[in-house]
């Protein structure tokens, strides 16, 4: 599987410096069948920066398995950079293939715009389509959208509508948060836009006003949203605050697990309603074709081995990652450096 949206530095942050999020490790991708992560920083730009992002990014690689990642952050206008360019960081930097997490207001999640912030999404959108034909990349932006807002898409169709940007170029994340979004996402996929499912999103994570994400591809469906047009991520690994009933003010984080997406894969594949096929392009070759990483997604000659072997019952046996065996059985074959210290030194 292809996770298009992880905090792989540690999300969170807003509940002061101890809510962070930990560094994620491989195998936690791995044991959850997956072989492809792009990362990106979430609220805490101020402690955690791109310089560690990429050097993050290149761990993975060098830990067996495929790892990109976005130049932005969420709360930022403009967006930090690592070479002080959206432009040249796509362009120069490999690691790095599209711009994002960045909020469509100014004023981030929970606010809607008070000001030109889709106007500079525009201008990022515009820096990352650039740079993306001069080094043959995607190029794409990764939208946060507030989702209990009254604008919530709004200024985004505005934005597409007046400067003629694909919309294609653009991937609004977690699109199942609130009934409102969902509205949007719909006219958004009607369009041909890519519409992200949070895999973490639902009122058993939470979430009271979430659309469970099965049950949110489901409805896309129904309302009439192409099937190759939805993908799933996690948000995994980060950490936002949890408001609490009838209070203004969150008292803890609400971790984010990478598993939820394998965990969302299954239950689709379990359901049949839709073919292996339609589920499976939904965590692979639809997030591939959004991304433009086209040597993923698909079982063909010249493309990554990037293959998962399930059971009758869908449970992951077996997992090989760029043609190394990662997972056989449950026991992983491809660690990180620090694997085993960890585990020995968490089993208290």
């Amino acid at each position: 599987m292809i996770d298009n949206h992880v905090h792989v530095l540690g999300g969170g942050g807003g509940l002061g410096f101890s809510s962070r999020a930990p560094e994620l490790q491989a195998t936690q991708l791995t044991r959850h069948g997956v072989t492809t992560v792009i990362g990106m920083l979430g609220f805490d730009a101020t402690s955690k920066g791109m310089a560690a992002l990429v050097a993050k990014t290149r761990a993975f690689r060098e830990d067996g398995i495929s790892a990109y990642c976005l130049t932005g952050a969420t709360l930022e206008h403009p967006v930090p950079t690592l070479t002080g360019r959206i432009r040249t960081d796509i362009a120069f930097v490999d690691e790095i293939i599209g711009v994002g997490e960045i909020s469509i207001s100014e004023l981030g999640y929970g606010y809607d715009s008070f000001g030109p912030g889709a106007q500079y999404v525009a201008q990022a959108a515009t820096e990352g389509l650039l740079a993306g034909r001069l080094a043959r990349k995607a190029g794409y932006l990764c939208l946060q959208v507030p989702p209990h807002g009254k604008q919530v898409l709004k200024p985004m169709f505005d934005v597409v509508e007046r400067t003629g940007l694909p919309i294609t170029h653009f991937i609004p994340s977690h699109v199942n948060q609130t009934p409102g979004y969902m509205e949007d996402a719909v006219r958004w996929g009607s369009q041909g836009g890519w519409v992200d499912i949070g895999a973490n999103y639902s009122p058993e994570n939470h979430y009271e006003r979430a659309t469970q994400p099965v049950q949110a591809v489901y409805q896309l469906l129904d309302a009439g949203v192409a099937a190759h047009r939805i993908l799933v991520s996690s948000d995994g690994n980060g950490a936002p605050p949890k408001e609490e009933k009838g209070e203004n003010k969150p008292k803890r984080a609400n971790y984010m697990p990478v598993g939820s997406l394998l965990e969302c894969m299954q239950s689709l594949l379990r359901d049949g309603r839709l073919s292996p096929e339609q589920a499976l392009s939904m965590f692979t070759a639809n997030v591939a074709n959004a991304t433009g990483l086209q040597r993923k997604g698909q079982l063909k000659a010249g493309a990554d081995a990037d293959i998962a072997l399930f059971q009758p019952n869908w449970e992951l046996k077996h997992l090989f990652a760029r043609g190394r065996h990662a997972v056989a059985d449950g026991k992983h074959l491809i660690t990180g450096m620090f694997d085993e210290t960890l585990r020995h030194e968490f089993c208290l």
